[in-house]
């Protein structure tokens, strides 16, 4: 085990690793953006759900700030709970704690436990990619601008522990050139709540009564 994390037998498999440690800092008001309700749901619960109705296997969720109640807000699915204890250092330990859990996977796909626009059949399009042409990384491309889901070969995902600072995944992926693939959406790139203003255009896209 690393920081009290027990590893999961995963060769063969394409997992999935999704960040919601976070402090939600620039949310204004009581709520922590990952109860905030959307859907049937939550914000977080719904994420968790697209993961969970794709092909990744297994489906792990990083927490960390208020994590006992985040895991009771997404049970029910089949991911498993992992929680990063120093989440207040900053998103790559939660990064880290995630990439541990799955150090025996082929392949992780990252996901942000803030973006519910990112469905299962994008989530299994990385899967396909994976599978066809085994890129050391991959990222997707809605219209030319770029943005998660992230696709790392195992090796990538080792390697990018190493990483520290803020969107230290990014910087890491950013000098790695061409052994990074772009993923092609036809679409706009799916919206990353992190405000008031975010979340009411999440709440019209997925209704409560859908």
């Amino acid at each position: 085990t690393i920081w009290g994390i027990h590893y999961l037998s995963l060769m063969g498999c394409v997992c999935g690793m999704i960040l919601a440690a976070g402090l939600s800092e620039r949310m204004i008001g009581p709520v922590p953006k990952q109860f905030l309700p959307v859907g049937t749901g939550t914000l977080a619960a719904l994420t968790v759900r697209h993961a969970e109705d794709s092909r990744l296997e297994p489906v792990v969720v990083v927490t960390g700030h208020r994590a006992s109640a985040v895991a009771s807000s997404i049970a029910g699915g089949r991911a498993r709970i992992v929680e990063n204890l120093r989440y207040r250092q900053g998103n790559m330990t939660s990064f880290r704690v995630g990439a541990f859990a799955l150090a025996e996977c082929d392949a992780c796909i990252v996901l942000l436990a803030d973006m519910p626009g990112v469905t299962s059949e994008m989530i299994d399009r990385l899967i396909d990619e994976w599978e066809r042409h085994r890129p050391w990384a991959a990222v997707c491309s809605y219209r030319g601008a770029l943005a998660h889901p992230l696709l790392l070969s195992a090796e990538a995902l080792l390697e990018a522990t190493g990483v520290d600072g803020a969107k230290g995944v990014w910087r890491f992926l950013e000098s790695a050139g061409d052994r990074v693939v772009h993923v092609p959406f036809d679409r706009a790139v799916p919206l990353d709540v992190n405000t008031a203003a975010d979340y009411e255009l999440i709440v019209g896209e997925f209704p409560a009564s859908g």
